[in-house]
């Protein structure tokens, strides 16, 4: 399985696409946190919240375009075969490129740490931050960002082209994201459904109940069983 993660990860960081989108990412997440209209430093608070606001949306379109690769590239060029023949299980194939996906999203998150430390600097006293509300929005934007890479990986699984796995995947982002939202509106509903935007909203307030961790866990391994059935038939 490791042998699969280092792989993932060599290819990643050696791709001029992968280095393009993390950049592209540090780029537009800074210019909306921090010099286009609405940004922190226009609320006067010392507060991340344009942060976590923005961010599950830049990641419902960037990790599609960072885990279109997964399977659709094995397919197209048809090395999962060759993948198969190796000493790894389906599972170690799957869950290794998997986690090769968590550690890229722990590296574009780390650098984002210089925002908290920025806006810890600019408040008055100095520090003034509600640590509680950072810590719960970092874990419930890695939680839904964590989602976003198990549908994103699903696409990818459903095609051997990475252009339609990268649409598949935002739509799958789309409806899991925003769809039962709209689906409460749509029939005049006044409450929310359990759903990822509803779980990211209440933990981003530093509240991290046990029932939201399990939600994650079991939206995430139903995800990946899908995943795991995909892989079995062609296999």
């Amino acid at each position: 399985m490791w042998a699969i993660v280092r792989k993932e990860l060599n290819s990643f960081f050696s791709s001029y696409i992968g280095l393009g989108l993390m950049v592209t990412f540090y780029v537009l997440m800074g210019l909306y946190t921090w010099f286009l209209q609405g940004n922190t430093l226009e609320y006067g608070f010392a507060e991340l919240s344009v942060f976590f606001d923005l961010s599950p949306w830049f990641f419902l379109f960037f990790l599609p375009a960072i885990c279109m690769r997964l399977f659709a590239e094995e397919f197209e060029f048809k090395t999962f075969q060759l993948l198969r023949g190796l000493p790894i299980r389906l599972e170690g194939i799957l869950v290794g490129k998997w986690i090769s996906m968590l550690i890229v999203l722990i590296c574009l998150l780390a650098p984002t740490c210089l925002f908290v430390y920025s806006v810890g600097q600019l408040g008055s006293p100095e520090n003034n931050l509600d640590f509680a509300v950072v810590v719960g929005g970092y874990i419930a934007l890695f939680l839904v960002a964590m989602s976003f890479i198990s549908l994103s990986a699903l696409a990818s699984s459903l095609t051997r082209k990475q252009a339609l796995a990268f649409v598949m995947g935002v739509v799958f982002n789309f409806i899991c994201w925003q769809g039962p939202q709209e689906l409460a509106s749509f029939l005049g509903l006044n409450w929310q459904f359990n759903s990822l935007h509803y779980y990211y909203q209440n933990m981003s307030r530093g509240v991290l109940p046990l029932s939201a961790f399990a939600y994650f866990f079991g939206f995430n391994s139903f995800v990946l069983g899908l995943i795991w059935i995909r892989l079995k038939r062609i296999a």
